[in-house]
């Protein structure tokens, strides 16, 4: 199905390491096929987006893009053919939440798909998803909060999804920091590709002309959770390096979250008071106390504040009119004084 290349290795920390440049080399070697679920993971600036669009670029390439559509378009008729008028893709079939765009030399400058994440599933009468693409390859960043393992049970309409993913010639990779957030009914289902190390190459006039990443591979989700709690090398399946030509980062935008810091922030400046010694008075005590958290509110939790009883805010209104009463007689009595 696929021409032969040769392979190329790496050294690293005194092992040989084969690199993979093309994705018919990671299908033809099992390091994941067209239809798997995939969760690139590993700690902070480590290049786990930047390695989603390394993907990302060899899944747009025109003759695997040829291919996808072929496919997403045979489904297409059959549905269509029931009765629905789905329109395939003419270009690719790269979908993402985030921004990416092919760029480099001899390949025509092409954009991933806007997909947002919250559509993800299966038609159902809860919560309205979006039509998924047959042959559809879905990228989503920073899914944990998504698919958060700490927020109960999955609804059935996403994990059947992604159990049936295959069917529909479904490719997805779901980016997290930490693979563990994300809910075990994903993670029973996936591979794990952690991103060790990430290493550019620049020519003498300072030009980049490829990525390597360093990844350790995981294919069952038991072996990685005792991989997360012991770090045991013998549970790693496979240590390979993936290989992007030219610079993937003119191909993504690595401020793509800056928004989310600034939300309804357009008419608020930073707080710039400068830190000051202790100072033994009631004046700075008070001052000390607006800045410094005793009791942790639950608001700061993600809780929505609790709405006081109507007795306890009766109460409170009265012990405010009494307070104020008691200033008006002796604001009162300083002038009869005087």
């Amino acid at each position: 199905m696929f021409e032969k290349h040769k392979k190329e290795f790496l050294n690293y920390k005194g092992r040989r390491l084969p690199v993979y440049d093309k994705i018919e080399e990671m299908f033809e070697d099992g390091i994941f096929s067209p239809t798997e679920v995939v969760v690139i993971w590993g700690k902070r600036r480590t290049g786990k987006s930047s390695l989603a669009g390394k993907f990302m670029s060899e899944f747009m390439r025109p003759d695997i893009a040829r291919r996808d559509i072929e496919t997403s378009r045979r489904i297409c008729d059959k549905l269509n053919e029931a009765g629905y008028v789905i329109r395939p893709p003419n270009d690719h079939t790269v979908f993402c939440d985030t921004y990416f765009e092919t760029k480099g030399f001899m390949r025509k400058n092409n954009s991933a798909y806007k997909f947002n994440g919250v559509g993800f599933g299966l038609p159902n009468e809860i919560h309205t998803t979006s039509l998924l693409c047959p042959c559809g390859r879905y990228f989503l960043d920073e899914t944990q909060d998504l698919f958060d393992s700490h927020l109960g049970a999955l609804p059935t309409f996403i994990t059947k999804a992604i159990e049936l993913s295959g069917q529909y010639k479904l490719f997805l990779c779901f980016i997290a920091q930490r693979p563990k957030r994300l809910h075990i009914d994903i993670r029973d289902l996936a591979i794990f590709i952690e991103v060790v190390k990430l290493r550019n190459v620049y020519n003498q006039y300072n030009t980049l002309l490829a990525t390597y990443w360093v990844c350790n591979i995981i294919y069952d989700n038991a072996a990685l959770e005792t991989y997360l709690s012991n770090k045991d090398p013998n549970l790693i399946d496979k240590t390979v390096v993936f290989k992007y030509r030219g610079n993937i980062f003119n191909c993504y935008d690595s401020n793509y979250f800056i928004p989310m810091f600034v939300r309804g922030k357009e008419n608020e400046g930073l707080v710039l008071e400068k830190t000051t010694r202790t100072q033994f008075s009631v004046e700075y005590f008070k001052e000390y106390f607006k800045n410094r958290v005793i009791d942790i509110p639950e608001t700061f939790r993600g809780k929505k504040p609790k709405e006081k009883p109507k007795k306890e805010e009766k109460q409170e209104e009265k012990i405010k009119e009494d307070n104020l009463n008691k200033q008006e007689e002796k604001n009162g009595d300083r002038k009869e004084s005087a």
